[in-house]
């Protein structure tokens, strides 16, 4: 959703960084070209920002625009197109944002903050994915308008563990099965390491 997601990229550059920590400290410790920009690890963030999170967040965007503006836009016509690219640019680039201050904050030695802001991130996502901005973010969620002939969303209205069998929770299952194991696998293999 437009509201998370922002958070969620952010989360991904900074979880990228914190995963990656050893092999950046060493490579700036040991290397007299130490641009943060270099790194086999930023590369692949960005690459991963860029070829599957920020498409996957504008294939949600067109195909499902009330689900994935948590149930504010009413259709296409309600989202100005300067919005969709900024949205997509934001995807990527808050993605950087999030390795960037974490590589800073790796190469002094603060790892543990590193991830901190880790935590932050998908806390602050996850706040805004339950509570939103009114206290309806749950309800806003799990409401998807393509199971209930387009009718919109209002307070007090969601479809519970029904959400879960519906077309957004299909499309999300599938690219589930594509994103996921560019995220965690990585992860887990950095850390490893």
């Amino acid at each position: 959703m437009v509201q998370t997601d922002i958070f969620w990229s952010y989360a991904i550059g900074a979880t990228f960084a914190a995963a990656a920590s050893k092999q950046l400290k060493r490579d700036y410790d040991d290397s007299k070209d130490n641009r943060w920009s270099r790194s086999k690890y930023f590369v692949y963030t960005v690459l991963f920002l860029a070829c599957l999170f920020a498409p996957t967040g504008s294939y949600l965007l067109w195909d499902f625009p009330q689900w994935e503006t948590m149930q504010i836009a009413t259709s296409h016509a309600a989202i100005p197109a300067w919005f969709v690219s900024l949205f997509a640019i934001s995807n990527v680039l808050l993605g950087v944002l999030g390795y960037r201050v974490g590589y800073g904050l790796i190469k002094r030695g603060r790892v543990h903050l590193a991830w901190l802001q880790v935590a932050a991130g998908y806390l602050i996502m996850t706040v805004v994915l339950t509570y939103g901005w009114d206290g309806t973010g749950w309800q806003r969620f799990l409401y998807d308008s393509t199971t209930h002939n387009g009718k919109l969303w209002a307070p007090g209205m969601y479809d519970g563990i029904a959400f879960f069998s519906g077309n957004v929770a299909h499309a999300l299952y599938g690219m589930g099965i594509i994103v996921l194991p560019f995220l965690l696998v990585p992860v887990v293999k950095w850390i490893r390491e």
